[in-house]
């Protein structure tokens, strides 16, 4: 063989390799995910900075949002094909069947949320005739509620103040605008640097289960039934990262979120990431549910928002619902 063939088969050798690596990013599909800027999208980062999606031939294009339930309400307007967002924004946003929850993405231990009040304000009680600030429409709107009931305060003896982030909820607790309201993450911190502030009670007092959920528009689900089960496969693999390299995973989620490294780590052991559909989700849910049926005129129910059959197939243990 000449020098010149050598050098001929060498490049057509290379070009070939080449044109294999073009077509193999060529078959990424692209799925869009929205987030909040916290933690409640852990599973997707990790699953991007792992390459957990492209090994499943998912380019995945992440939009950050202000909190869950923006990411879920980009879901509604076609801004995102898949979305993670706590119960309360998902189920009451389920009506109409343009949403499709695919799976239980984590839960939520006691101590997420932590209620942070006025020095002045010493038992439960106290919070009569006080401002309290929620974040309008999500899970700590339903925890508040759930607080308030727990301790047979009617909600017209405060006066609930309603916000759209966490970093609203923040300024006006160290401003004097509210007097009580629950926080989380680097949120309980900042809210107490200054001393007119403590921590009274966390969301153990207003007892109820919290889930998170992956959700999808139905649209999409039906287009594209084995992306949205390769998907869960993705996210499956990322939820069994986090389980077992807690320090990896806290600094690949703060690379790409507004919470710092440290207080990921510690959000981490609030959390239990994990995909699933057991009974524990189906009675999160109902719970959501039924304190909505007072406001909303159409019912929703596990059964008409949830499909279980993506994640049956993606990992089909993790599915256990009861009869």
């Amino acid at each position: 063989m000449t020098r010149f063939t050598k050098i001929v088969l060498g490049l057509a050798s290379g070009l070939v390799l080449f044109s294999a690596q073009i077509a193999g990013a060529q078959t990424l599909e692209p799925v869009r995910f929205g987030v909040d800027a916290y933690t409640t999208g852990s599973q997707i980062w990790v699953a991007k900075e792992k390459g957990f999606f492209e090994k499943e031939g998912i380019d995945a294009q992440i939009t950050t949002f202000a909190t869950g339930v923006e990411a879920i309400d980009a879901l509604l307007i076609g801004r995102a094909d898949m979305a993670v967002g706590l119960d309360f924004p998902i189920v009451s946003r389920i009506q109409g069947g343009k949403l499709t929850v695919l799976a239980g993405i984590f839960h939520s231990k006691p101590g997420f949320h932590k209620l942070v009040v006025s020095n002045d304000i010493k038992d439960a009680k106290d919070l009569v005739g006080k401002k309290i600030g929620i974040a309008t429409g999500t899970a700590q709107h339903l925890i508040t509620m759930k607080y308030l009931e727990e301790n047979g305060i009617a909600e017209d003896k405060v006066e609930i103040v309603g916000f759209t982030s966490l970093l609203e909820i923040v300024a006006s607790l160290r401003s004097g605008r509210i007097d009580a309201a629950f926080v989380w993450a680097d949120g309980t911190e900042k809210s107490t640097d200054g001393g007119n502030h403590y921590v009274l009670t966390d969301d153990a007092a207003a007892k109820r289960n919290s889930s998170a959920y992956i959700a999808a528009q139905t649209e999409f689900t039906e287009k594209h039934p084995e992306l949205t089960v390769a998907t869960l496969r993705a996210l499956n693999a990322a939820s069994q990262f986090i389980a077992s390299n807690k320090d990896e995973a806290a600094a690949l989620i703060a690379k790409n979120t507004r919470a710092p490294r440290d207080t990921v780590r510690d959000l981490l052991n609030y959390n239990e990431f994990a995909l699933a559909l057991t009974d524990y989700e189906r009675a999160g849910f109902k719970e959501v549910a039924d304190f909505l049926a007072k406001t909303k005129a159409q019912p929703v129910s596990f059964d008409t928002g949830v499909n279980p059959k993506f994640l049956g197939e993606a990992a089909p243990g993790l599915v256990k619902l009861g009869n």
